[in-house]
């Protein structure tokens, strides 16, 4: 009966030496959960004598080795395909025969694309489809197709245009002084023969007004603003001229005004309908100087121009000609990548830009159905915010020359390849404040591209990015829960089978329940406790010698009985 008992003590404690040992060989491999050898005791008793306080104990036997799941510290890669789990989950693999589970996340891609272990077996998950992730469970695939190109779309820009921006010339808002230069922009002067006989010199001053284009004339008589009565010489007068770049017919002849044409000059502000009729008051100038009458007409056609104070033609090489610009990329339909210019120039002081676009610096294209030249954005487009800053919306025609009409950006011949599309462009969020000129634009075209890289997030969606700054979904790998992980059994290279004790696998999605979320670029380490491990050997080779002590007594105590006589 002893020697059965030390030899009982001894396999236990060589079990325990192995179980460490296991435990101690392992103390760096990826994901590995330590073992725990669990002891019970024996005895043999007949049903008689069952309960007696006098059985003695017959050893013991190794009733199980169990493994703690506790998790591991984290160790960081550089590689985006290395995973670990923070939470109590597992990552589903396809042996080919049966699925198993590991905690091991040291994951690499096969000749087909496959996310894989070392051994071969397939990592599982839900893949996508256009960016939308399926339902059903599957080995995991990373395509490394190239993505096709798609053309521009759509834009958006959103910009704040600064309100201490000028009009150019600006608005003089100094009362006319002839004695200052900065209350006027330009003169012009005239002799005049008054009813003594003196000649007189007439000057006539033009002063911005808030109006684009507009000035408000002035005039002195030999430097007299009023006459011998006090009353100007010269009523009220507004002159407006046509932009340096002309190009308009106003008034519907079938000729186009000349750049810097005088298109109105009246007693008052002009409106729409002056412009379109080219309404034209002569300069008069009337009154008394020296008790001698004055009296001086100075024709339209005789009107100086405003040339010499004007913005000079718009020009997207030119910062001088526009108030604000900037250029950006959009696609075409095969994915070549165009410059659109986008420019804003102030007009007036009522809050009110014309808007320019340009494609690879030109303004305009030749359309392939009429053999028209073609501008991608309408002439005469403008953009209106309200006092406190926001935008009110987009017009067609320049104020005062034509009625703002609300339209809706669009952009026309983009895509070379596809000159008949129409582009929006949405302002919308955009602004007039007393700050710096900044945008933020948007579109929804990018050329083709090659596969760059892959990373999962902590939902564990897998994203590829491609050379050409797209990204997209390719998937999302799937987690497994047991209700006992006790019940998991080993099936070697760091992975269990399921069975009756584990219950059946709780499949999900990472950042749910008790899966835990994902760690890319990260590995979870062996969860052994070397110093620990160390000192159950020490254990385990204490309880071996002493139940070996036990075994040489007991032989000892039978051998003196054999030697009795």
């Amino acid at each position: 009966m002893g020697f059965n008992t030390a030899l009982s003590g001894i396999k236990a404690s060589a079990d325990y030496l192995s179980v460490t040992g296991n435990n101690i060989a392992n103390a760096d491999t990826t994901g590995f959960k330590k073992s725990r050898i669990e002891f019970d005791d024996l005895y043999n008793t007949s049903v008689l004598g069952a309960g007696s306080g006098n059985s003695i104990g017959s050893g013991v036997s190794v009733s199980k080795v169990s493994q703690e799941f506790s998790p591991g510290n984290l160790s960081y890669t550089d590689n985006n395909l290395d995973l670990s789990i923070d939470g109590t989950g597992f990552f589903i693999l396809d042996a080919g025969v049966a699925q198993s589970y590991t905690r091991a996340g040291n994951f690499k891609l096969d000749e087909d694309g496959f996310l894989v272990t070392n051994t071969g077996s397939n990592v599982q998950g839900f893949n996508a489809a256009d960016g939308v992730v399926g339902g059903n469970l599957e080995n995991l695939r990373i395509p490394t197709d190239r993505i096709a190109p798609e053309a521009t779309t759509s834009m958006e820009l959103k910009l704040n245009l600064n309100s201490e921006s000028k009009d150019v010339p600006p608005f003089i808002k100094a009362d006319f002084d002839p004695t200052n230069p900065d209350s006027y922009n330009y003169t012009q002067t005239q002799g005049v023969v008054g009813a003594d006989g003196e000649t007189r010199v007439v000057t006539y001053y033009y002063a911005k007004s808030e109006l684009p284009n507009t000035y408000k004339v002035h005039a002195t008589v030999d430097g007299n603003m009023t006459d011998d009565t006090g009353v100007p010489f010269l009523g009220e007068t507004y002159a407006t001229f046509n932009s340096t770049e002309g190009g308009v017919d106003y008034n519907g002849d079938g000729v186009l005004e000349r750049p810097n044409q005088l298109l109105y000059m009246g007693s008052r502000e002009p409106g729409p309908a002056d412009i379109a009729a080219l309404t034209q008051t002569p300069l008069t100038v009337s009154g008394t100087l020296a008790g001698a009458a004055i009296t001086s007409t100075l024709a339209a056609a005789d009107v100086r121009d405003d040339s010499s104070v004007a913005r000079e033609v718009f020009d997207p090489l030119n910062p001088d000609s526009y108030t604000y610009g900037n250029t950006r990329s959009v696609y075409d339909s095969l994915g070549g990548a165009h410059t659109v210019g986008y420019y804003f120039i102030k007009q007036g002081e009522n809050n009110t830009y014309e808007m320019r676009v340009t494609m690879d610096g030109e303004e305009s294209y030749t359309d392939p159905l009429t053999g028209n030249d073609t501008r991608f954005l309408k002439e005469n487009t403008n953009v209106t915010f309200d006092a406190a800053g926001n935008l009110m919306g987009t017009n067609r025609g320049l104020p005062p020359f034509d009625t703002a009409q609300p339209v809706t950006l669009e952009i026309a011949g983009l895509d070379p390849s596809n000159r008949g599309r129409v582009t929006p462009i949405d302002l919308f969020g955009s602004t007039q404040f007393a700050i710096d000129n900044t945008d933020n634009f948007e579109q929804d075209g990018f050329s083709a591209g090659e596969l760059q890289g892959v990373s999962f997030d902590d939902d564990g969606f897998l994203t590829a990015t491609y050379t050409n700054q797209q990204t997209a979904t390719l998937g999302q790998i799937g987690l497994a829960t047991f209700d006992s992980t006790d019940g998991l059994v080993p099936s070697g290279h760091t992975a269990w089978l399921a069975s009756k004790g584990s219950g059946p696998a709780d499949v999900g999605r990472p950042n749910s329940g008790t899966l835990g979320r994902i760690q890319g670029g990260a590995l979870e380490e062996s969860n052994v406790d070397l110093t620990a491990e160390l000192v159950a050997l020490i254990e385990a080779q204490r309880n071996y010698q002493a139940n070996s002590k036990t075994l040489e007594t007991e032989n000892t105590v039978t051998q003196t009985i054999i030697n009795l006589r």
